[in-house]
């Protein structure tokens, strides 16, 4: 039985480093991937900023009436908008994404950096992955439709106009404060906030949303509430009467489960198994007092000094360790006292 035991746990082993190497293989992946994704998107961005400089430069040179005009052909109802791909941030790597979110869909956030700076807006998406937030109304940009999204949807126009997501740092949280004076409550640019009263829920496997506090004061800012999530029933359904009426009704005389059921839920001949039945542990614990009862039959096959042998160890562990007497410690400071003026002496005729 032991060695089913001893398999078992070796295959779990094995089983635990080939996931970790694959999760390992698979962060790899993901960190090149978004390496490119984010190269790609500087490489596509620097060419739009020098295409734009040198077209406002041969504009300049040429002056309103002989510039030439290049909103015509494919660009007619696309130019200045790009394309809805060189869009999208690219995710962070693992190390450099924020810990957490000091924002939350629902809350008023301040723009200080960028071509909307001063603006507010409310947030309505947060990625912890990228480190950004998307605000409604603001950072809108023009995107070109892809042709199998106006495929889909012919009323769609050749360009939309989205909101863009902008980084952590260029936007602040607003919120309504009392003021210390009147009482009255007013917007309040908050610029820092700490987490505090999150914990790991082991349940759900996640951590707790927690509160998020003004650092060096009391002041809890309380998060944005959220809505239940709605959902839309259509013909193909299942009602919800069907779903609890009670259709299994167990007995005394039967158990509530076949013994089988075990099977189906986990494979009868997996290496991973720690159940058996048992009629396989009966026969693991025959093959092992078959074993104990090979080797009670070799010990009658030893010879005069292999028992001779035997009977002394086993008297040794019988006796344990025996104490010297006074007479044996005296005698073995006589033997050591003796060797230690001899090795003097030596010393001595050596130095002469």
């Amino acid at each position: 039985m032991q060695k089913v035991v001893q398999r078992t746990l070796r295959a779990e082993r094995v089983s635990n480093r080939k996931k970790a190497k694959a999760r390992e293989h698979l962060s790899k992946a993901e960190g090149w991937s978004n390496f490119h994704a984010t190269n790609r998107l500087k490489r596509v961005t620097s060419a739009n900023i020098k295409t734009a400089r040198f077209n406002r430069q041969e504009d300049w040179e040429a002056g309103a009436l002989l510039a030439p005009r290049r909103d015509v052909e494919d660009q007619a109802n696309t130019y200045g908008a790009i394309m809805m791909y060189n869009a999208n941030v690219p995710e962070l790597p693992a190390r450099k994404q924020p810990k957490w979110l000091p924002f939350s869909e629902g809350d008023r956030l301040l723009v200080i950096k960028g071509r909307d700076k001063g603006r507010i807006g409310e947030c309505i998406e947060v990625q912890k992955e990228r480190g950004c937030v998307r605000i409604k109304g603001l950072n809108v940009m023009d995107v070109i439709v892809p042709e199998w999204m106006k495929a889909e949807d012919s009323s769609r126009d050749a360009i939309e106009g989205i909101s863009r997501f902008l980084p952590l740092e260029s936007v602040q949280l607003v919120y309504p404060l009392p003021d210390p004076v009147t009482g009255i409550p007013r917007d309040v640019v908050i610029e820092r906030l700490i987490h505090i009263n999150h914990r790991f829920d082991k349940m759900k496997r996640e951590w707790t949303p927690g509160d998020r506090l003004i650092p060096g004061t009391n002041t809890i800012i309380p998060w944005p509430p959220t809505a239940d999530p709605t959902y839309d029933d259509f013909a193909d359904d299942t009602l919800r009467i069907t779903v609890e009426e009670q259709t299994f009704r167990p007995c005394l005389m039967t158990p509530p489960m076949p013994v089988t059921v075990i099977d189906e839920l986990r494979n009868k001949y997996s290496r991973f198994r720690t159940r058996h039945t048992w009629q396989y542990v009966e026969q693991k614990e025959l093959e092992a007092a078959k074993v104990e009862k090979r080797k009670e039959l070799v010990k009658g096959m030893r010879t005069p000094l292999q028992e001779l042998a035997e009977v002394r160890r086993l008297k040794r562990e019988a006796e344990g360790e025996r104490e010297l007497s006074e007479e044996q410690l005296a005698r073995i400071g006589e033997v050591i006292a003796s060797e230690r003026g001899k090795a003097v002496g030596t010393v001595r005729g050596l130095a002469r």
